[in-house]
């Protein structure tokens, strides 16, 4: 005889289970997380943007300069090559005050620190302050036969403009890091 003893139905579960419910919650997290971090990422790829454009603004605007520099009408200019009889040398100082007030580069901003624009000597890696900033540095030609054919020094404020030269014009990443914008003659 062959005796049946039914088997125990395993009940039916309706709804989610406990561990089901983590899962969820875990899968939830993680996607606000990942869109939390990619919505940080783009603004701050947009404030590196817009200090490289700011970096280009510059040296759009020293080109324009350095093309009119020449000019007869131009010896007025806080930025023209030679100043008039008997008047000092223009110098660096006064140029670049005369361009910060210029249309095109009034309006421009740090993009990091919401305030104006601001020209340091370099930018410096791992220091926040320097963030977003512009940094124009001279290209001066040393002598042949030198080890190094060119200097990369600073503007000083009396540095004369009657010498043309080559400006280097970079700007400071998030991280204090250099991007480097271009080079004009000036």
């Amino acid at each position: 005889m062959e005796s049946s003893t039914p088997s125990p139905a395993s009940p039916k579960t309706v709804g989610l289970t406990l561990t089901d419910k983590l899962f969820v919650l875990l899968l939830l997290l993680t996607l606000v997380g990942v869109a939390w971090v990619g919505r940080h990422s783009f603004n701050e790829g947009l404030k590196t943007e817009t200090a490289k454009r700011n970096g280009e603004a510059w040296l759009n605007v020293l080109k324009a300069v350095h093309a009119n520099r020449n000019n007869s009408d131009a010896k007025s200019e806080a930025c023209a090559k030679t100043s008039g009889e008997g008047q000092p040398a223009h110098n660096w100082g006064a140029c670049y005050e005369a361009l910060k007030q210029t249309p095109e580069l009034a309006r421009l901003t740090n993009p990091y620190q919401g305030g104006p624009l601001g020209l340091i000597e370099a930018c410096v890696a791992g220091d926040l302050s320097t963030s977003g900033a512009l940094v124009i540095k001279r290209v001066d030609p040393n002598p042949p036969g030198s080890a190094t054919p060119v200097n990369v020094v600073n503007f000083s404020n009396d540095t004369t403009l009657e010498i043309s030269r080559v400006l280097q014009v970079k700007v400071c990443d998030r991280g204090g890091y250099t991007i480097s914008i271009g080079e004009v003659e000036f």
